[in-house]
């Protein structure tokens, strides 16, 4: 399998946090005058636990794991 990139992030995709929450993927944000992209995830035990991460931390493997369908 070819490896796991920015550009393969799309609404609606898990990832296990390494503390065991597993968050969805809401949206893809690029903040005006950044470069780096960012996340919107939405914690799938209490919809209302959101946070806003970069794409580069959401591929860290250290901190996130895709969660396969």
């Amino acid at each position: 399998m070819a490896k796991f990139t920015a550009d393969d992030i799309v609404p609606g995709q898990r990832f296990e946090q390494r503390q065991g929450f597993i968050w969805r993927v809401a949206r893809l944000i690029q903040f005006p005058g950044e470069d780096a992209k960012h996340v919107q995830l939405i914690n799938e035990r209490d919809a209302s636990s959101t946070k806003t991460v970069s794409v580069s931390a959401l591929l860290d493997r250290n901190l996130f794991k895709l969660v396969e369908k």
